[in-house]
């Protein structure tokens, strides 16, 4: 009779038990991070009914390691998407477009040319070379907004990282005391720290691992500790090296500060890091590249002509330079070094960076960044400290003179040629009569030529060596005669013999391949267009008709048509493009990245519901089923007690037989 009433009770305890943890399930079905609980039961080896009850959750540790490691994916594509989407609107905005600015530059030009004296019409060019600036600051200041806004979130990333962190820790604290009693630690406890960690692989790739203690221990992916059994790392931010506008990311472990500047952290972090470094820095150095090449270029065409004042033309727009920026362990902070795009240069410069690395107080190696790679071996330069040193087929030099002091060996500077402050970036105060629509010099052909050939003038690099007083020296090379041989023999203006250019060059840059080389010295440059006769004679004279001449307007113009343009950084003649060109691939490098963000995104979300759906499968609370169990339950618990009432029922009985 005991044994039957033990029976009974045990019945009764064990499914009340089982009722509360099912009544638990239906009250959490829409509780985030609940798993489902079961009761698990054994039978009294004695056959004495149940033996103790233990409740504990449903989950799989794999689809658990799995949902972490998706959970990060998706909240890096996500973010990622999020944030270059609003750069493609930037670019593609209509009242940011710089390829109709562009258009509309040139196309005034060719209206100028229409009527060279008109002031309305140079005005007009004047106002949409000023309006494509704009356009570029306009454009350069939205991506530096977005830069500052990613800053920012970033500064703001280590105070939810280490609540996160805490808050893991703290759980694994309170789980090891659990785990220490009879009960153990609850469902509704690991559950906590289960959300808890989530959490934080959304926003870093995490790598977990379940101590024998029953605390998790948590890793970056590069193996450095955020949460150990007996301590946590904490996360902190600090100025960039040597980018000091952007915010890094360092992990303090102990008394130790662990960079993180060239880790990948994956989740959300890693995306604002990687949109700011390789989506708005990149397209920044592209808008610095096609501004620098549009202002380089009309720049050079216009000071090879003459402006309706019968004066040699100038620049129309500024060139901004640039200053390195050095590394903290450099030997002294006031040590800089500036760079500036080379006049004429504008279609060798690259989008890419360089780092300069000085091997001793007076000599130094330049080597190229592109990709995030540094090239093996320093590029050619040409010149000596301090400057300027041209680097050259880069399009740009770099001056070493405005360092206070010397420089030390292992000091290391980043130059960006073609990011600047764009705000830097206008014309220069243009009148319309500055626009230089007539050709500077005038070519002929001699009276007995045979041949439809011409002489071009192709560069006008500096004036103040040939020209003064509005007038071409005597003693410049003006005269061009084919000899028997067929190379050109050239002479000054007083008719005295100069130097010889090769006719195997196909006649290109006459005075540059002249022996002796006529240039630097000259300042101006010369082709021969055609292939002319033994005997054939051209001259060159200063351009005293000016002022309906558009010869030198019509070439200003149809820069638009030019390549000018590097493609990448490679620099050979296949490898220009138009500036058109240039805006299209900026447009369509951003647009194709984002279109690549969104596929990626919907792949890993895809990949998250998933692995959301197998720990659900497991996990999760199925109603229906609860339902049945409960009614299954019930019944146990009703039977159960109709065993105590029985064997009490006997007892009774016994109790009055023996009266």
């Amino acid at each position: 009779m005991a044994n039957l009433l033990q029976i009974g009770t045990s019945g009764v305890l064990g499914h009340q038990q089982m009722l509360q943890t099912t009544g638990n399930n239906i009250s959490n079905v829409n509780t985030d991070g609940y798993s489902r609980q079961r009761t698990q039961h054994n039978s009294q080896t004695d056959n004495m009914g149940l033996a103790r009850s233990v409740t504990g959750r449903e989950v799989d540790k794999f689809a658990q390691a799995e949902l972490l490691i998706d959970t990060s994916a998706f909240g890096n594509k996500e973010k990622f998407l999020a944030e270059i989407t609003r750069t493609d609107q930037v670019l593609s905005d209509k009242s940011n477009n710089m390829a109709a600015g562009v258009s509309q530059l040139f196309e005034s030009f060719h209206t100028a040319n229409d009527d060279p004296t008109s002031i309305s019409n140079r005005q007009l060019a004047v106002t949409d070379a000023k309006t494509l600036a704009a356009s570029f600051r306009n454009v350069g200041e939205q991506l530096n907004n977005q830069a500052q806004t990613a800053n920012s979130e970033i500064a703001e990333k280590p105070a939810l990282l280490n609540s996160l962190i805490q808050d893991v820790h703290g759980l694994n604290k309170q789980v090891m005391i659990a785990d220490g009693t009879s009960r153990g630690a609850s469902g509704t406890l690991l559950d906590q720290r289960d959300v808890a960690i989530e959490s934080l692989a959304k926003e870093l790739d995490i790598s977990t691992i379940v101590n024998d203690n029953k605390s998790i221990s948590i890793n970056l992916l590069n193996g450095q500790p955020l949460v150990m059994q007996n301590n946590v790392s904490q996360f902190s931010t600090v100025t960039g090296d040597p980018e000091s506008n952007n915010v890094e990311l360092v992990l303090n472990i102990d008394k130790n500060t662990m960079p993180l500047q060239n880790t990948n952290l994956g989740g959300r972090i890693g995306a604002l890091l990687e949109f700011r470094d390789e989506t708005v820095y990149s397209s920044l150095r592209e808008i610095g590249q096609l501004s620098l090449g549009i202002a380089d270029a009309v720049n050079s065409q216009n000071k090879m002509g003459l402006d309706l004042n019968g004066n040699m033309g100038k620049d129309i727009y500024t060139i901004p330079p640039t200053q390195a920026k050095h590394f903290s362990d450099n030997s002294n902070p006031a040590h800089v070094i500036n760079s500036k795009m080379i006049a004429g240069e504008g279609s060798s410069l690259t989008t890419s960076q360089y780092q300069i690395s000085m091997t001793s107080p007076m000599t130094f190696d330049i080597f190229e960044i592109k990709n995030g790679e540094r090239s093996t071996n320093p590029l050619a330069v040409n010149g000596a400290y301090p400057g300027p040193v041209e680097v050259t087929d880069h399009g740009f030099e770099v001056d070493f003179s405005a360092a206070a002091g010397g420089f030390q060996s292992g000091d290391k500077f980043l130059m960006s040629p073609t990011l600047f402050n764009l705000d830097d970036y206008d014309i220069i105060n243009t009148q319309p009569e500055d626009i230089a629509l007539a050709s500077i010099l005038q070519t002929k052909t001699g009276v007995t030529n045979t041949t439809m050939s011409r002489l071009a003038v192709t560069e006008i690099s500096d004036a103040s060596l040939s020209f003064s007083n509005n007038d071409l020296s005597l003693t410049a090379p003006q005269q061009i005669t084919v000899n028997n041989s067929g190379d050109f023999d050239i002479f000054d203006g007083n008719g005295t013999y100069m130097a010889t250019s090769s006719g195997a060059l196909n006649g290109q840059n006459l005075f540059s391949n002249a022996v002796p080389p006529l240039n630097p010295g000259v300042g101006y440059e010369i082709k021969m267009d055609g292939k002319p006769n033994p005997g054939e004679s051209f001259t060159l004279a200063y351009n005293r008709d000016s002022i309906a001449d558009n010869s030198n307007g019509l070439r200003l113009a149809g820069l638009e048509n030019d390549d000018k343009l590097r493609k990448n950084h490679n620099n050979n003649g296949e490898n220009q493009m138009t500036f058109a060109e240039g805006i299209a691939t900026l447009i369509s490098t951003v647009g194709n990245q984002t279109r690549a963000a969104r596929v990626d995104s919907s792949a890993n979300q895809a990949k998250l519901i998933q692995s959301q759906n197998w720990v659900e499968s497991v996990s999760g609370v199925n109603l229906d089923e609860e339902a049945a169990n409960m009614v299954r339950y019930e019944q146990a618990y009703n039977a159960s007690a109709q065993v105590v009432n029985i064997s009490k029922e006997i007892f009774d009985t016994i109790l009055n037989a023996a009266r």
